[in-house]
């Protein structure tokens, strides 16, 4: 070979190993995008995503009916709400036809205009029951109870809603029938709230379902017999065998229909009206119906598969988060490099097989696993992304090694890096972002603010328009302060803020910083409106609390629990108690740094905490080395009073008072108050009974 003919073929050679090495890099590249784009799926903004991984095998898969369960549908109205004056001849026709067991889907908390129709309902379920004839066959009769939330002094409750004692008195037992489900889209079985068992789930253990009560709140998935049926339609098919009451009163239903079953009795699809709720769900089955042929789900259907489900023991389960995690990584790497380095054309082919086969995994998992997982993570975003890139990457490749770069090629690669945020990606790959729910011990601080004279602020104002404003200008300023020393705002409480250092980022100045941020909040947060000064009340505490995402799986709130959090909450509180402004435990004010003034307040006993707690004020930046005589004063007559030296305490705190003529002081005279009353304990100690 020539020196000329080498010369030219060295270049070639450069350009052939350059494209290798670049396929390899983008074949690389492809994998990592592929891989965050699953962890994108498996956090909280990609749960619609995953959900479909549980929707669409509903497509094709039917878990079957339960040949043991019947539904009975109520479609007479008494004015506004369903007749039960038929109730007791119903139950009887159920009874003469050997049903074993009925379950209302009804909540009879209020009791019947006329009292003669809850007497023989009553006598009715305990006919049905066999309670006064010992040879009659054990029955079982269980009713349903509701619930509402209530909000009271900013905390949210629930409150159960059960059936009246009349028929409660007749009836096996009672149990909940509320889904909590805010989209109406049925997917969890509902088992209950941690206090109260679901009637379903009362139901099942007294048909004898392998259950323990143990793991009643393990999350179980619905596994639907089949989509909704319309009552009203003579030809539709139902997955679990129905009936409408007025058959069974006529006698037009066989009694073998009933006899040895369990029978749910509920309202028609649609027969209550909005003032009591219409009782209607969606299923997975509507995600994906052409034309809107399938009719909402009843609530007493709902009941009735989840009733199937427990009986069965096939209700579905969700993959673990490992199992997931593994998922998305694994398959992001394969999906990643293999669609990276194949043609576009056979990429696009790849690509669709790989969608097909994970829709077939999906259904089979379902179908005989009874498990379900996202593999819609990656049949929808992960092969997409592997897909665009493959496709974009591969066209740069060949226009920049084969013809030129062009203005086109540009393009598509200055688009595609803005494919995903490269702040997600960062806080992903660095920090181990989860939104899965559950929490970790740590230590904290944790600060609970509130805003002084904030009622008499808005009875002066009266425009809600102007007070918006006016929080938003308070909140602006709190906020700043808050996170301009490394703390997070986790929630407003109303006026309130609620915020901590030390989570979701370990901080070992968590104290001293939320000391700092307590003194210029209540320094800089302060307004005047309509002639009221608002300042800001702080209650500050250091300990450990459980930091994590709590919730459900349809909405999580990163949040702090515990004690402690309980206690910084309290020490707000009992500002307003002692007229002070920022008050802190002991476990904060050991920890302070020296630049800072503070004054031990007192020994007490938090309403709600047995064990009592050393509260301390912070007062300042320390200006000077000396402390103001008023409280080294103070400080004397507490150690007096925790020495049971009443008379020197009482002269200690006066003479703070007058010390402090024009400002006063609210611990001292709180103090004097208790010692004119006797509600100081032995060694000083006082028990708060407000909040």
């Amino acid at each position: 070979m020539s020196r000329a003919e080498k010369s030219a073929a060295k270049p070639a050679g450069k350009r052939r190993w350059s494209e290798r090495g670049t396929r390899i890099v983008v074949a690389m590249l492809g994998a990592l995008l592929a891989t965050l784009a699953g962890f994108v799926a498996l956090s909280r903004i990609g749960e619609p995503l995953v959900m479909l991984g549980y929707d669409l095998p509903f497509i094709v898969h039917r878990a079957g009916g339960n040949d043991d369960i019947r539904i009975v549908y109520l479609s007479e109205l008494d004015k506004h709400a369903l007749d039960r004056t038929q109730q007791a001849e119903l139950l009887d026709r159920l009874g003469e036809a050997g049903a074993r067991m009925v379950l209302y889907d009804l909540i009879f908390d209020l009791p019947s205009d006329d009292p003669q129709v809850d007497e023989e309902f009553a006598a009715a379920m305990r006919r049905f029951r066999g309670v006064d004839d010992p040879d009659a066959p054990r029955r079982h009769v269980f009713l349903a109870c509701g619930r509402k939330t209530f909000q009271m002094t900013g905390a949210v409750g629930e409150q159960l809603i059960p059936p009246n004692d009349v028929l409660l008195d007749a009836a096996d037992d009672f149990g909940l029938v509320a889904m909590d489900d805010r989209t109406f889209m049925i997917r969890k079985l509902p088992t209950g709230t941690p206090d109260e068992p679901a009637m379903v789930w009362h139901a099942a253990m007294a048909a004898g379902a392998e259950l323990d009560d143990a793991t009643r709140m393990d999350q179980r998935w619905m596994n639907y017999a089949g989509p909704p049926s319309d009552p009203q339609s003579s030809m539709a098919t139902h997955a679990i065998p129905a009936c409408p009451a007025a058959s069974v009163l006529d006698g037009r239903t066989d009694p073998a229909f009933f006899h040895d079953k369990i029978v749910l009795i509920g309202g028609e699809p649609g027969i209550v009206g909005e003032a009591l709720g219409k009782d209607l769900f969606e299923t997975p089955f509507h995600r994906f119906q052409i034309g809107g042929k399938n009719p909402f789900m009843g609530g007493v259907e709902v009941q009735a598969n989840a009733l199937a489900n427990l009986i069965q023991g096939n209700w579905l389960v969700r993959s673990s988060s490992r199992s997931d995690l593994w998922l998305v990584s694994i398959a992001g790497i394969l999906i990643g490099i293999g669609l990276s380095l194949l043609r576009p054309a056979g990429g696009v082919f790849a690509a669709i097989g790989l969608v097909a086969g994970l829709a077939a995994a999906g259904v089979v998992s379902v179908h005989y696993g009874r498990v379900w997982f996202p593999w819609t993570a990656a049949a929808f975003l992960q092969v997409p992304v592997a897909l665009v890139w493959g496709v974009a990457s591969n066209l740069y490749v060949e226009r920049h090694f084969r013809i030129k770069l062009s203005e086109e090629q540009q393009a598509i690669r200055a688009a595609f890096s803005k494919y995903l945020s490269p702040q997600m990606l960062d806080r992903l790959t660095r920090e181990g972002f989860t939104t899965d729910l559950g929490g970790e011990k740590v230590e904290a601080a944790m600060m609970f603010t509130d805003l002084e004279n904030f009622t008499n602020m808005c009875e002066q104002i009266a425009d809600p328009q102007r007070i918006v404003e006016t929080m938003n200008a308070y909140f602006e300023r709190t906020t700043s302060g808050i996170l301009g020393d490394d703390g997070v705002v986790i929630k407003f409480i109303g006026d309130a803020i609620f915020a901590p250092w030390g989570a979701p980022i370990p901080d070992p100045d968590a104290p001293l910083k939320a000391v700092r941020a307590a003194w210029n909040l209540f320094e800089n947060a302060r307004m005047v409106v309509e002639g009221e000064e608002l300042r800001t009340r702080v209650g500050i505490h250091f300990g450990e609390v459980v930091a994590g995402n709590i919730g459900s799986s349809r909405r999580v709130d990163y949040t702090l629990i515990g004690d402690a959090v309980n206690l910084a909450a309290r020490l707000e509180g009992v500002n307003k108690i002692l007229g002070t402004h920022i008050l802190m435990s002991e476990s904060v004010a050991s920890r302070m740094d020296g630049s800072m003034r503070k004054r031990r307040v007192g020994n007490f006993r938090v309403k709600g905490r047995k064990e009592p707690v050393m509260i301390h004020e912070l007062l300042g930046p320390v200006l000077n080395n000396s402390e103001p005589e008023w409280v080294t004063v103070y400080h004397d007559a507490l150690a007096r009073l925790e020495e049971n030296d009443i008379t020197a305490a009482t002269s200690g705190f006066a003479r703070v008072i007058e010390l402090r003529e024009g400002v006063g002081d609210g611990p001292s005279a709180f103090f004097l108050d208790q010692l004119r009353s006797g509600g100081v304990g032995e060694g000083g100690l006082v028990t708060l009974l407000e909040k």
